[in-house]
Parts: C-alpha cells; structure tokens; sequence
C-alpha cells in the first residue's frame, strides 16, 4: 500500500511551531525513504534471481542513463561490456529535470547534443527524451536488465533507481572523483537506492560505512572507470599545453564552493594575454556561465566576452573528452574536483587555487594534495605562474611521484573489477 508520507509529514506541519516543522518534515521523509529501500530490496531479489537465468539464455542489456556527454566517464566500463559475450551496452540519452531558474537546467536541445556526441563516436546510442513533445521515455520501454547512473542529481523518476528497480539491478559509479568530507558523496537518499554503489578505494568505503545510514551495505570497492584511460595507454612525452579549468560553484553557498573564479578568472586570462608564447587550453567547467548569469555575477555580455578572450589566444575545449589533452599539457591551473586527482595520474604539476570556503578535505586526498602548489593570493598566484608556467620549474615533482606510485591509483583496471564483480553476481565467470 502507497503511503503518502511527505505530504503527511508537509500536512502535520502546518500545525507545529516554527521549531518543529524541520524535524517533523525530516521524520516522514526518512519514513518514505525506508518504505522505498524495503521495496527496492524485495525488487532486487526478484530481479537478481530472474538475470541469473536469463543470462544463460541472451545477451543482458545494458544501459547507461546520460543526460551531458562532458560528465561521461565510463567509456572503459562500456567497451568491457560490449566485447562481453554475455552483454549487450546502450547509452540512453535524456536530459535532468531541474527546473528553469537553475544553473542545471536543460533544454531538448541538450539531449540532442548529447545524442550527437554518442552517436558520432559510434556507440549503440537511443533517445531516452521524447524532443518533439518534451516528454521523458520510461526507462521501461527500453527493458534493461542492468543500468548504471553516474549522476545523483535531477532524475526523472521513470528514469530513477527506485522505478527501475522493478525491472533491473541498478548501480552508480560517481562521474567525478570525492575528495572533500562534504556529505554530497553519501547521504543522498538516492545512495542507498541503488543496488550497488562503486566507490574509489577501501579508506572511502569504510568512511561512508560510518556515515551512511544503511551502513554501507551496497558499497563496493572498484576504483573509478575514468582513471583507467591512464592504466590503458602510454603516457605522452610531448607536452606543450598549459590548461586553466575553473569551476562552476561561484555562488559559496553549494556544499562544495570551490570556485575562485570571481577572484582568480580576470588575474589568468590577463596573465594569459601577456604570454601569447604558451599555448593555452581553457576549459571550464559546463556549468560556469549559467551559473554566473544565474547568481547575477556577471551579464551575458560580461561572460561572453571573456570566453571569446579566450577563444582568441588558446584552444576552448567543451567536451566529453579532455584527458587526451591531459596528456599534452605540461601544467594545469585549477579550483575543480576531479580534475584534481584527474592531473595528478599525467604526473605534471598543478596549480591549485584555493578557496576559502571548501569543506574538508578526506585524508587520502590530503596528501595527494600537498603534491600541488596550493594558491591562497594574488603574490602566491604570481610567483607559481612564473616558476612553473614560464620557467618550467617542478619542485615538487619528486613528492609527487612517490604519493602516487604508493596510492595505487595507476595500477587499478576499475571496469574489469566492475564487469567481474557484476559477473560474479550473476554466477558467470570468464571460464563459462
């Protein structure tokens, strides 16, 4: 029987003192958050039990829920499936559904890049948004056996995990590597939906274990399926190319705010002009200009002309794939996430630029951390822009190599721990 709780818990509400609405609206949402872990296990169950027969018989397929081709990270996880005679791979192509006044808003014009970008690499690619009539595709239709989310944020409920899982197992590989203790990477209620959560290494496991209110029990260590470009191809020799990639959190209010860009873009971009004899990469992040109109930081002139600056002196890269261009720079100038942990697999040195108002970082990723040159001011800034950009000086290379090399990062085939723990799963091996 469907309980209604929020509107219950919105209901009761309405009759409390401003000092118990938060705690009663939180109660009846945990209350719908266990009802749904319950029928989402007995799901699993079903489901789980029907794929380990049905895996003898066909192909599983295998879809992978997209809605932006520049947050793709699991191309390495995709060509394990598709060479698998036991597995059959689709993207599914959709948009998320926040709504207009948010910096993640997207438009059927969206899916239909996204679909391109797909499609032109040569993958099995379907519409998984109706553009015509600005309608979302149950992902029903498509019956998949088993689908992997890389993003927790903004999903239509026919395409989410607590729907799908009336008819396949459901996993979540995150598209960007954690490294702050901010809550983003465990408390979701859409962490304990999935059936499992692949997290990076055994020192996040047992942290989110801590944390999580389900204790951990669908967390799997496997690494993540981006770094592997690194595992697979040789490192380029020939670097040419300094990168500058800001984020999109210039609002400090988001969880994150790691962006400094309102203190630090101008400063780069002038920097940048002055040595025309680099060769300059800008890549911000997506979602940066929408979040600079959006938050009022800067007009539409402002953020045009300071992306057409840049399109003067070196290359805009906006796209999925970009470690390609990791592997041809010799620097990169940052306030990102991933890109962090990203840069530091090429070996080559980063520039950090700090803000004031990050959470935390996780210990593992502290000490990856004091491997970069970590700017807190515009003299910092300045001194490292002339050691490292100009003069090609690195002195914390010899650190940084020994953090790595005793990280693990680099000899970590995460889609081949990911394809045999799925198998594993199913109770099929390589040798079958």
């Amino acid at each position: 029987m469907y309980i209604p709780y929020e509107k219950i818990g919105t209901f009761l509400a309405a009759f409390l003192p401003d000092m118990l609405k938060k705690n009663v609206k939180k109660f009846f949402i945990e209350q719908k958050t266990l009802a749904n872990c319950r029928y989402i296990d007995k799901n699993s169950t079903k489901v789980l039990k029907k794929l380990k027969k049905e895996i003898k018989k066909r192909k599983l397929k295998v879809a992978f829920y997209v809605y932006d081709e520049t947050k793709w990270k699991l191309q390495s996880l995709y060509d394990l499936f598709a060479s698998d005679e036991h597995f059959e791979p689709v993207i599914l192509v959709t948009k998320n559904c926040s709504p207009k006044d948010n910096c993640n808003y997207q438009s059927a014009e969206n899916a239909e890049k996204v679909y391109s970008f797909f499609k032109d690499k040569g993958l099995n690619t379907k519409y998984a948004y109706d553009c015509e009539n600005n309608k979302f595709i149950p992902f029903e239709h498509f019956k998949p056996d088993i689908i992997f989310y890389q993003h927790p944020w903004y999903v239509e409920t026919t395409q989410g995990p607590v729907v799908c899982s009336k008819f396949a197992l459901t996993y979540y590989v995150p598209y960007y590597l954690p490294s702050t203790t901010a809550p983003n990477d465990y408390y979701l209620r859409f962490h304990r939906y999935v059936h499992k959560y692949y997290v990076l290494n055994e020192y996040l496991k047992k942290r989110y274990t801590k944390l999580m209110k389900n204790k951990g029990k669908n967390l799997c260590v496997a690494g993540s399926p981006q770094l592997d470009y690194f595992y697979l191809n040789k490192q380029n020799e020939h670097r040419e190319y300094v990168i500058y990639a800001p984020h999109w959190t210039v609002n400090h209010e988001t969880t994150i705010a790691y962006s400094t860009f309102l203190q630090t873009g101008k400063i780069i971009l002038e920097f940048a002009q002055n040595h025309p004899e680099i060769k300059w990469i800008f890549k911000p992040h997506p979602l940066l200009k929408s979040a600079l109109l959006v938050n009022r930081y800067l007009t539409e002139k402002e953020v045009n002309d300071y992306y057409e600056q840049w399109k003067k002196i070196g290359i805009y890269h906006d796209s999925g794939d970009y470690l390609n261009l990791f592997e041809k720079s010799y620097a990169m100038i940052t306030d990102c996430g991933s890109f962090m942990t990203e840069f530091f697999m090429t070996k080559m040195p980063l520039i950090r630029l700090v803000s004031p108002d990050t959470p935390p970082f996780d210990k593992f990723m502290e000490e990856i951390m004091q491997t970069f040159y970590n700017i807190h001011n515009e003299n910092e800034l300045s001194q490292v822009l002339n050691t490292v950009v100009l003069k090609k000086e690195d002195p914390l290379k010899e650190k940084r190599l020994k953090v790595l090399k005793n990280s693990g990062l680099n000899k970590n085939y995460a889609a081949l721990n990911i394809l045999n723990d799925i198998k594993s799963e199913l109770e099929t091996t390589n040798n079958d």
